[in-house]
């Protein structure tokens, strides 16, 4: 064979072993799986198209939605708006943290690594999914095993440092009432058994006033600003239906203050509990509730009825604290917020309210003669020698 014949046909016989080596080489990753490597493993793109979020763990999810641009409500708990700053601190654990390396691909290998229902994923406005990341345990050497998707057959490993906390109501804002103490310009407060008292300040810097202050005492500023102070910041430790006997019997007993701003708007604030009753108990009596009413009209033991089961009334315990808001702008969202629930507060709420006028006021300082005290013998004796 001619030298020339003989570089032509191994030239061929290269060309086309090299072609059957590349058709016969092992496939490589899906792209998506060698993509995500050194990649967020939620990327800010598409936590800017996300309008909702399911956060799932231990049976429980927790959906938070877009209400309106840059406003989130949990949908799955009343649609209280959300806890933005907590939502916040979570999507940023996940954006911050990288995929750090693809663990495996082997089912076997990925059902070892404890991937059960701990789980965040993300829709848009439509309800499409966009990204789905459930957490498993956390690796030996540090970070978390993830997985994008039940469809996608692979395990990474990211440093996520994130708790998803699957309890709706741990995602409400809590937050009820909040203003600027500085901006209060009069505040009245009802009391049980006696008439309001109203006070005033002129400024920002001025000392608040009573309308009404008793002989001998001065308002005490110091009690002005604890009160300031218990209801700045308010927030709620759970919710009822606004019409649940309990709430509608905390309203009926509500103590009453007005907080009126410079600028004349006013937030009315109503703090009140069900107190503990006596009533009677619906299984007291069997059938004949006649042998109740003549039990009533004679009392005597040997007049006790047959049909009577154990006491006739029981004591039920005071009911939890509500707060009841009410804003002066009809819009205002504090309006809304109050007809969509029922709002408990912490017990220390009612307890801190003065339960007299004379709690908000102190002896005022007794004025002494200027003259008497500042007399003195030098003083007469020079007076002495004048005369003389």
């Amino acid at each position: 064979m001619k030298l020339k014949t003989l570089l032509i046909v191994l030239l061929v016989l290269g060309t086309l072993a090299i072609a059957a080596t590349f058709l016969n080489r092992p496939k490589p990753h899906a792209a998506t799986s060698s993509d995500r490597i050194g990649q967020p493993v939620l990327s800010p793109s598409l936590v800017e198209r996300a309008a909702r979020i399911d956060i799932s763990e231990g049976g429980k999810t927790v959906r938070l939605r877009e209400s309106a641009p840059g406003s989130w409500v949990v949908a799955s708990y009343h649609d209280l708006p959300a806890d933005f700053a907590k939502l916040s601190s979570l999507v940023a654990s996940f954006t911050s943290a990288k995929v750090e390396r693809l663990v495996t691909q082997n089912p076997e290998r990925i059902a070892r690594l404890d991937f059960s229902d701990t789980r965040i994923a993300l829709a848009d406005a439509d309800g499409k999914p966009l990204l789905a990341v459930t957490l498993g345990k956390q690796a030996d050497s540090g970070g978390r095993f993830i997985r994008f998707s039940d469809r996608e057959s692979a395990a990474y490993l990211a440093r996520v440092n994130a708790w998803l906390d699957a309890t709706d109501r741990n995602w409400a804002d809590t937050t009820l009432l909040k203003f600027a103490s500085d901006n209060i310009a009069r505040v009245t407060v009802t009391f049980p058994s006696a008439d309001p008292l109203t006070v005033t300040r002129a400024d920002r810097t001025a000392p608040f006033t009573a309308d009404i202050t008793p002989e001998g005492q001065q308002l005490k500023t110091s009690a002005i600003t604890a009160l300031l102070g218990s209801l700045n910041h308010l927030r709620f430790t759970d919710t009822t239906a606004p019409d649940a006997p309990e709430a509608v019997g905390a309203r009926q007993h509500a103590r009453t203050i007005t907080l009126t701003t410079f600028d004349g708007k006013t937030h009315t604030v109503a703090i009140g509990r069900q107190p503990e009753r006596t009533v009677v108990k619906p299984d007291a009596i069997t059938p004949a509730p006649s042998a109740l009413v003549t039990h009533i009209l004679n009392p005597a033991p040997t007049a006790a009825p047959a049909d009577l089961v154990g006491p006739l009334t029981e004591t039920l315990p005071a009911g939890p604290v509500f707060a009841f808001i009410r804003h002066s702008d009809a819009s205002a969202p504090i309006n809304a917020l109050m007809n969509q629930r029922g709002f408990h507060v912490g017990e220390h709420i009612l307890n801190a309210l003065p339960a007299t006028a004379d709690a908000l006021f102190e002896p005022a300082p007794v004025a002494t003669s200027s003259s008497a005290a500042s007399s003195s013998p030098s003083d007469a004796s020079e007076k002495t020698r004048d005369v003389e």
